[in-house]
């Protein structure tokens, strides 16, 4: 599997929401990216050849994970870490820190699982961007205008999101990069209709240290995307392993699918943070 990543950067502000408007979270999850491309392939009527590439595992994406300027960002492991510096295992403080962060630096992944993770680096994503309210008007017949709040994220100049692509062949690479493209006019996440979401994308080398991670199992793994384990396989996975669940749903945003809206099935995934011994297969 070859590997490659691809740094979004958006015009407006980006909606990834859980259905309450007066909130949103800074990044996506790999199954809202899915579900996005697949409309842009029915657009290209290129939808089956889409989705035997996914389901053959000769293409996989990551979450959207942010990066600052030249930093790169992945999800917090979920593991206990001791901190070596007997002065900081009773600050209060640095406990708080390290429980809230979210995302770590690419580089420094070893330094935080053996407890050597630079103090001053726990709270970078500050420089991210920041949220804001937007005033909208929805208009139904003829009924009056009714103003409603949406709440977006807005990154910083040079910042903004990534996408980890594992591709078997140039084949795979060209037909993402077909439909990453077409996205990148339509928007990824929620209130697309107003602007929000759309972006431009340009392809970025992997660090050595990411891609040899990237190539191989090791004795600690972690998930870096939304995933779920087939009910065979799950109770390996779960032998030994550290994680947290999303409830995954909504409605089907999609006008050939059935003439009125209809709302997904729910289920709960992995998220990134998902620590494992086992291979994980099902996506």
């Amino acid at each position: 599997m070859n590997y490659t990543s691809y740094r979004l950067e958006f015009f407006n502000g980006v909606r990834f929401g859980h259905g309450n408007l007066d909130s949103t979270d800074i990044s996506f999850h790999a199954d809202t990216l899915f579900s996005a491309l697949y409309q842009e392939a029915l657009k290209l009527n290129k939808e089956n050849l889409f989705l035997e590439f996914v389901e053959n595992d000769r293409l996989l994406f990551s979450d959207g994970f942010p990066y600052i300027g030249k930093e790169y960002f992945i999800p917090k492991p979920m593991l206990k870490i001791e901190r070596k510096s007997s002065a900081s295992r009773g600050d209060s403080r640095e406990k708080k820190l390290i429980k809230n962060m979210k995302y770590i630096p690419v580089e420094l992944l070893e330094e935080y699982i053996n407890g050597d993770f630079p103090l001053d680096q726990m709270d970078l994503l500050h420089n991210l961007g920041k949220s804001g309210m937007r005033v909208s008007v929805g208009i139904s017949g003829n009924e009056d205008p009714e103003p409603y709040r949406v709440n977006a994220f807005y990154f910083n100049d040079g910042n903004g999101l990534y996408i980890i692509v594992g591709f078997q062949d140039e084949k795979v690479k060209n037909l993402f990069e077909e439909l990453l493209e077409s996205l990148s006019y339509t928007g990824v996440g929620g209130k697309k209709s107003t602007g929000l979401g759309r972006f431009e994308y340009q392809e970025s080398e992997i660090s050595t240290n990411l891609e040899k991670k990237l190539q191989k199992a090791g004795k600690i793994n972690i998930l870096l995307s939304t995933a779920m384990a087939a009910d065979m396989e799950l109770e390996k996975i779960l032998d030994c392993a550290y994680y947290s669940l999303l409830k995954r749903g909504g409605f089907i945003d999609s006008e050939k699918y059935a003439e009125q809206q209809m709302r997904k099935q729910e289920r709960y995934v992995f998220i990134p943070d998902l620590v494992f011994s086992k291979y994980l297969k099902e996506l």
